[in-house]
């Protein structure tokens, strides 16, 4: 009674209230409070849940630390988790896994040099993960092909599988096939099993698998059952795999027909095997990157086969055996292609023309390490593809005046980019963003060079410089001293310049 008084009469101090309304006021500020305090301990379990996912996942740590219920409930929405496969972990699978019931996504890694799980913990997590449709295993050394093929079968409704660096090989996952029939993503990297048993295929395939990734593996045509049996395979990517492909893409190529995504890199490939890539009627995405045998003659054989190409990305490795005779069969028969991406290859005027005349639907171009792309051919892009909106071009022989090009030219461009090529000045930059101002430029001349061409012409005549010079004779020497204390001491004049001007310059 003591309390409540002494507050009354601090709440009616110098207001001139009596004491029904202070009694009033005394009742509003407690249901006030009480209001508050209902608006958190009664919050619905599904606005709490929403909320806990659009958190981080230090912040999540922390809410799951306030009580019981929050520690459920962030539970509850956990549905990733990702954790180091060591081979203490199975001593809390039982009580992790009782608490994350609900998880989708789980990724197990472990170092190198380190004690992985085994094939008891892998069964554990297997049996405790009803609802797991995604998993990534790397470096789970220690997992044997009877622990993967346990696993599959009491795993859940399993989707992806995505391994690398494991000690299973092909009859793990040929049990995985097997048991997991929801199966439509197979990822497979590093595998050390296919060393100890090169006989065992992996296949047959089956009809829900759509995404295929082999990387880095010896044996890898084991695997040849399961890309001729999987009738609606649309992803298929090889990259760094050991083998002659050439054959094997010729006996599997016309069980490909539903294949819409091919990447190619690094792989025993030639003409013969771009031949059999043609024969994929459907092909709408292909990569052939770093395979140095392919030549012009292949490449006009996917042209004449693919010619529902969208996206097309030729690497030819400084061989010179790409040039403008597959360009220009690749710009008449492709006419729905609308990303083109062109490394280490002998372009010229002939080709662009093509490709702008014919390609209508061209909207990104990039022209990286390409010796005999000049300011010709860019002005012959600047001129031919008008539906062009991104252009990049990286260590190709171009100057100021083919960036000058671009200034009438190509009305739909938004973004240029311009990658080491020596020729091009800050200055030819600056002028092209000033006639089209809401032109994204990215241009890669480093800060120094810019601020010592913009403080030499302004400040040429300063105290500053007249200072430096005074010390020596004129020298290179003392030219470039000058000039870098030009640089230490007005830096920020260089900077509030490009800031002004609104050129986008990255470093």
């Amino acid at each position: 009674m003591g309390q409540g008084s002494s507050r009354a009469a601090r709440i009616g101090v110098g207001r001139g209230l009596d004491g029904e309304e202070i009694q009033q006021r005394l009742v509003e500020m407690v249901s006030a409070e009480a209001q508050r305090e209902d608006l958190i301990t009664h919050l619905p379990d599904e606005c709490l849940e929403l909320i806990f996912t659009k958190l981080g996942l230090l912040d999540r740590n922390r809410c799951a630390l306030v009580c019981k219920r929050w520690l459920w409930i962030e539970a509850e929405g956990r549905h990733l988790l990702s954790l180091l496969a060591r081979a203490e972990l199975v001593s809390v699978v039982p009580s992790l896994f009782c608490r994350f019931q609900n998880i989708t996504k789980l990724a197990l890694k472990c170092d190198r040099g380190t004690v992985s799980i085994d094939d008891n913990a892998l069964f554990l997590i297997g049996k405790q993960c009803r609802k797991l449709e995604r998993l990534n295993l790397k470096g789970c050394r220690h997992v044997s092909d009877e622990g993967l093929k346990e696993f599959a079968k009491v795993c859940g409704p399993l989707k992806k599988l995505s391994c690398g660096s494991c000690g299973f090989g092909a009859v793990g996952l040929n049990a995985v096939l097997q048991h997991c029939s929801s199966l439509e993503d197979l990822s497979v990297k590093k595998l050390r099993g296919f060393f100890e048993d090169p006989r065992e295929l992996v296949g047959p395939g089956t009809d829900k698998i759509r995404r295929l990734s082999l990387k880095e593996l010896y044996n890898a045509h084991l695997f040849a059952p399961l890309m001729a049996g999987s009738k609606n395979l649309r992803t298929l990517i090889l990259s760094r795999v050991s083998g002659n492909w050439d054959r094997l893409l010729e006996a599997i190529s016309e069980h490909l027909q539903s294949l819409v995504e091919l990447h190619i890199e690094k792989l025993q490939l030639g003409d013969r095997g771009l031949r059999a890539i043609g024969r994929c009627k459907n092909l709408q995405v292909l990569y052939v990157v770093k395979v140095p045998h392919c030549t012009n003659m292949g490449v006009s054989a996917v042209a004449n086969g693919c010619r529902l190409l969208r996206k097309l990305h030729l690497d030819g490795c400084l061989a010179g055996r790409i040039g403008d005779e597959g360009l220009v069969s690749i710009a008449e028969k492709c006419a729905e292609l609308q990303e083109l991406v062109l490394m280490s290859l002998n372009i010229t005027v002939e080709s662009i023309v093509r490709i702008g005349a014919n390609c209508s639907k061209l909207e990104r171009l990039a022209l990286c390490n390409c010796e005999t792309f000049g300011d010709m051919e860019l002005s012959s892009i600047a001129t031919k593809c008008q539906a062009l909106k991104k252009l990049c071009i990286k260590c190709c022989p171009i100057s100021d005046q083919g960036v000058e090009a671009l200034s009438d030219g190509c009305p739909n461009l938004t973004k240029v980019k311009i990658k080491k090529c020596r020729g091009v000045s800050y200055t030819a930059t600056e002028s092209l963003h000033i006639t089209r101002h809401k032109l994204a430029i990215s241009f890669d001349r480093q800060l120094l060079t810019v601020a010592d061409e913009v403080l030499t012409n302004s400040l040429e005549h300063s105290s500053v410089f007249q200072s430096a010079l005074a010390v020596a004779p004129p020298s290179r020497s003392a030219l470039t001293k000058a000039k870098l204390a030009l640089v230490a001491g007005g830096s920020f004049m260089a900077c509030n310049f490009l800031r002004r001007s609104g050129l986008r310059v990255s470093i």
